[in-house]
């Protein structure tokens, strides 16, 4: 890994003196302090008491490009204007400490934000050197303090501008209570960086740094919602409207896959982002699939709910960083839920499922999907058995008997396997499709839809079809004319007539189907098949991050480009292409015991890999694998 930049950087440092034995002590603040303010990438919150907040931020304007994002605050970093401006900032205590460094002479502007969260305001008095801030009821809030290195150019109403040129860099320190000297600041972002950097999981070798690339993208959507009182992800900085701090949407299947990403990196905040796409939940056990999300009109999708993979992601969260009693909290409402699809999705009552809601579409979460052309609703289902859901359901099942085995609920675990063992019959009496040599939806009249997507290769995950339709399932997949082409995998196939359009669903390349189809890939597609797969979803991925640093909502599959139409360049999902990667040279097996490939013919090193809690530095050389418990530093 590059050596991190020390950059434009902010400080808050702070703690409060203890109150003498005989006299009760003031409950210490709570304090959290991030680029956690939706509308400001570039800014740094300080959050007390889930009460009130100050904000700083830079006076630019910028396309967003995530870059270093301790989670703990101990080092951030950012690049603006082309990289000729830098701001570094790192958390001590109850502050932060911050460097603005430029390759040429500029003013760059401090802006402090009265208006944050609704309900939330401070109150700024300029200073000859900064500003004092105060906020809220008395007690509410701690009194809180920026200060400037030089002499600020010029100080107006909550703005102050400052002079940064090459080689004379401008520092800052912001926070509650005492602040460090400016003298100290370089040696202290310096400590934050290699504290962070001693931790953090990276890869080097051949695929470059595709693991520090995951938590670059997750730890840069991390926001604060004052109505959740927590930090959770959001799926893109992008689409927050800048009057609704609290309206970042909560995509349903989204928010599940970044609490899997985070969990690399961060855990806590991963957890949290599961529990807030699982505050939608509706008593019916009903997931939403987004909440949180154009306030105005009522934070939540009323009908229609997204892919079931919350038990998958919560339980590989739980091989990599296990927290018992997280898995506890959140599984009765992952278990309702999964009751819920048999009795809303069950439209001819066959004991398969379709699709549904006001817009059946959305609601399989690929929008624009040719998949289920020529279905028509009936009641509130398409007329068409789903062969994506029902091997979805299948997969759930599965993944919640393991948390149900693992939290000691024996009699549940064996109830949801019975259950995967009866519809797998269901699915392979009725949705194998023999004449096109794999699975299909079938509408209700019994007539296939054989158009084919790689919605048809999920049966592969729930370990539904046996080797022989494996087999010719994978001739299929593995077809360069169909799906195995430059850059996989293609939402329609090469040779679909709706390819050329690479219109959304209809052609671009989309991680989480990659993720999904990947699943299955694992369990029945030989090594050089899943070699070959991962190395090329990451080489996808990496290519577009190292050149452009953007983490993309979808690719196209004519060029590997993240560009078009409808493609958000910073999108968290994005970051499955390297998760990929990752879970074909490291898997843990339900034991939670790492499986290390032992077929990689590059040099690739990784480190600190939670595996059980437990960070691994793992090295492929030519076949040859070692791995070893990290170095604490």
């Amino acid at each position: 890994m590059p050596p991190l930049r020390l950059i434009a950087t902010f400080v808050l440092l702070g703690s409060f003196a203890v109150s003498p034995p005989a006299v009760a002590a003031p409950e210490a603040p709570s304090i959290q302090i991030g680029n956690f303010f939706p509308a400001s990438p570039d800014g740094v919150a300080f959050i007390a008491n889930d009460s009130t907040a100050f904000l700083v931020e830079l006076g630019l304007r910028k396309e967003f490009h995530p870059e270093t994002a301790a989670p703990d605050g101990a080092y951030h970093e950012e690049e603006f204007q082309d990289g000729s401006l830098t701001m570094a900032w790192g958390r001590v205590n109850d502050g932060i400490v911050a460097k603005l460094s430029s390759t040429r002479s500029r003013d760059v502007v401090l802006v402090l934000s009265s208006a944050t969260w609704p309900g939330f305001s401070a109150n700024y008095v300029m200073t000859a050197d900064g500003a004092t801030g105060s906020a809220g009821k008395a007690g509410q809030s701690p009194p809180w303090k920026l200060q400037v290195s030089l002499k600020p150019e010029r100080i107006e109403d909550k703005r102050i501008t400052v002079k940064v040129s090459p080689g004379a860099p401008t520092y800052f320190v912001a926070g509650f209570g005492s602040l460090p000297r400016f003298d100290q600041i370089d040696g202290l972002l310096s400590q934050g960086a290699r504290r962070y950097d001693a931790r953090r999981p990276l890869a080097q070798g051949a695929w470059g740094d595709f693991l520090g690339a995951i938590a670059d993208n997750l730890n840069n959507t991390r926001l604060y919602s004052s109505d959740l009182k927590m930090v959770a992800h959001t799926v893109t900085r992008g689409w927050v409207p800048a009057t609704e701090p609290n309206a970042s949407p909560l995509f349903c299947w989204d928010s599940f896959f970044n609490g899997l990403l985070a969990c690399l990196d961060d855990p806590a905040t991963a957890r949290n982002t599961v529990r807030a796409v699982l505050a939608g939940a509706q008593p019916d056990g009903f997931v939403p699939n987004f909440s949180h999300w154009n306030v105005g009109r009522g934070y939540v999708s009323k009908n229609r709910s997204q892919p079931p993979v919350g038990a998958m992601c919560v339980w590989k969260m739980q091989q990599f960083q296990p927290d018992p009693a997280f898995l506890k909290e959140v599984y009765p409402k992952l278990a309702k839920w999964h009751r819920w699809w048999l009795k809303a999705r069950d439209g001819n009552h066959d004991g398969l499922l379709e699709w549904g809601g006001d817009v059946p579409l959305y609601e399989c979460g690929w929008d624009d999907t040719p998949q289920f052309d020529g279905t028509k609703k009936q009641g509130v289902t398409l007329n068409a058995n789903a062969i994506d859901l029902n091997s979805l359901y299948v997969a759930d099942a599965q993944y919640l008997a393991k948390i149900a085995d693992a939290l000691g609920l024996h009699s549940e675990a064996a109830a949801y396997r019975a259950e995967s063992a009866q519809m797998t019959k269901k699915i392979n009496a009725t949705l194998w499709n023999k004449d096109a040599g794999v699975y299909c939806s079938r509408l209700w009249d019994g007539t296939f839809l054989t158009r084919i997507t790689p919605m048809n290769f999920y049966p592969l995950i729930a370990g539904i079809p046996d080797q022989a339709q494996a087999r010719s399932m994978l001739v299929i997949l593995t077809d360069p004319k169909k799906f195995w082409g430059t850059w996989l995998l293609p939402t329609v196939p090469y040779d679909d007539p709706l390819y050329p359009d690479q219109a959304y669903w209809r052609g671009k390349v989309w991680a989480p189907v990659n993720y999904l189809v990947f699943q299955g890939l694992k369990q029945y597609g030989t090594p050089a098949q899943i070699r070959e797969f991962a190395g090329r979803s990451v080489d996808l991925f990496m290519r577009n991050w190292n050149r452009d640093r953007v983490c993309g909502e979808n690719y196209l599959s004519t060029t590997g480009e993240q560009n078009g139409r409808r493609s958000e360049p910073h999108y968290t999902w994005g970051a499955l292409l390297c998760m990929v990667g990752l879970e074909s040279l490291v898997d843990i097996g339900d034991n939670g015991k790492a499986q290390f490939a032992r077929d990689v013919r590059e040099s690739l090193q990784l480190r600190h890999i939670p595996v059980g809690g437990q960070p691994l530095d793992v090295t492929f050389d030519q076949g040859r694998v070692t791995a070893q418990p990290s170095l604490k530093k």
